[in-house]
């Protein structure tokens, strides 16, 4: 994937298909699912580049076109689609995303679907989503305080004002919104 100005072009191998930006507000399940792409990053699933490009659009709040996070996430919009008919409604509702990321995204962790069967636990506790308090702020980073006592840094870019005392939903190293 390749961004430039208000088009983002993605290569297909067979083709590539350009989709216009569309400035405004990123949907909270975007936002939730932009961790997840250090993941992919690791297993070469995606480029650095196309990995920057992303925390660019999600840093600057940029909506990316669907079919290029669809095409990215698409083992999470396996699971969101199904979420979606259930509750009747389209797969980018923000209900739907919010179900998925905040129900029932740790259950598949747990279960060990996908590369999660062989991931490491401290890996598939960053993956989950988290509820926490902030207790402390360092520079960029909030330390917040999550489960039964635990505590680590996340990256306070999505929530940059954020202050002691607020409570956080938390995936992989960011704190993605306000709770």
């Amino acid at each position: 994937m390749e961004i430039r100005k208000d088009v983002a072009t993605i290569d297909y191998g067979s083709e590539r298909r350009q989709a216009r930006i569309i400035e405004g507000s990123f949907k909270k399940g975007d936002l939730y699912a932009f961790p997840c792409s250090f993941i992919l990053r690791q297993r070469g699933e995606i480029s650095e580049v196309q990995l920057k490009e992303l925390e660019k659009a999600a840093m600057s709040n940029k909506a990316l076109p669907k079919e290029i996070l669809e095409r990215i996430y698409f083992r999470a919009f396996e699971k969101i689609k199904p979420i979606a008919r259930e509750m009747k409604k389209g797969r980018w509702d923000l209900k739907v995303l919010k179900e998925y990321f905040l129900v029932r995204h740790n259950h598949v962790i747990e279960q060990g679907m996908y590369a999660y069967a062989k991931a490491p636990e401290t890996l598939k506790e960053l993956c989950k989503v988290q509820r926490g308090r902030v207790t402390d702020i360092k520079k960029d980073a909030l330390i917040v305080e999550y489960g039964r006592g635990k505590r680590r840094p996340v990256l306070k870019a999505m929530v940059p004002d954020a202050k002691v005392g607020d409570r956080v939903m938390i995936h992989y190293g960011y704190a993605v919104e306000k709770a």
